[in-house]
């Protein structure tokens, strides 16, 4: 167990998500981009700053500094276009044990600083606690994303409605036919052409 000041309680959310960040925010990238006849804007009217920014692929990448803006009420247009240009954050507790463990460590870029704690942690069992914090940030971004809209509930039954049928149409059954034959083909010609190449090796 990690001594208390080295404590990742500030990134855990207060509650369990049964979906959990990955999938909620899957969700939400599915529904809104089959709204075509919204406009970009109305998703972001209907939601909160922090739910945008939570929600968005560059906090996934950055969840720690994605935190410090929400946390901060930065908007999310802001926020968003400074996490698209930011190096990714570390937790206060891998910062501290890699002030420890790496020389020079406060002569380090931003870049630097993350590729050599992301180095330690795959050759160290995470011992840094860098992957442990990056999840805990992104559970804690959890928190933020609101429920879905009835609109954007919708989006999504209709999405998937759509991709049920397309898969049953003739074309599609014809396509998927054409493919297997096509991959059996291939397979039967590498086999062939094995079995070839081992008689002109071994003699038959």
């Amino acid at each position: 167990m990690k001594p208390d000041p080295y404590s990742f309680a500030h990134l855990l959310p207060d509650t369990p998500r049964a979906q959990g960040y990955t999938g909620r925010g899957l969700m939400y990238r599915h529904s809104t981009a089959s709204v075509s006849n919204e406009p970009a804007t109305e998703h972001h009217r209907t939601h909160s700053d922090a739910h945008c920014i939570a929600e968005s692929q560059e906090a996934r990448n950055n969840p720690v500094y994605a935190l410090t803006l929400i946390k901060r009420n930065v908007p999310h247009q802001s926020g968003i276009e400074q996490l698209t240009g930011s190096p990714r954050h570390l937790s206060r507790y891998t910062t501290r044990k890699m002030e420890a463990l790496h020389p020079g460590w406060e002569l380090l870029d931003d870049d630097d600083k993350n590729m050599a704690a992301f180095r330690y942690s795959t050759q160290n069992s995470d011992g840094n606690g860098y992957t442990e914090s990056l999840q805990a940030a992104g559970e804690k971004l959890a928190q933020y994303i609101e429920p879905m809209t009835e609109a954007e509930l919708q989006a999504l039954i209709w999405r998937t409605t759509q991709r049920q049928n397309e898969l049953q149409t003739p074309e599609s059954v014809a396509q998927r036919m054409y493919e297997a034959e096509e991959e059996k083909r291939r397979a039967d010609e590498e086999g062939k052409r094995q079995r070839k190449e081992y008689r002109r090796r071994y003699g038959a």
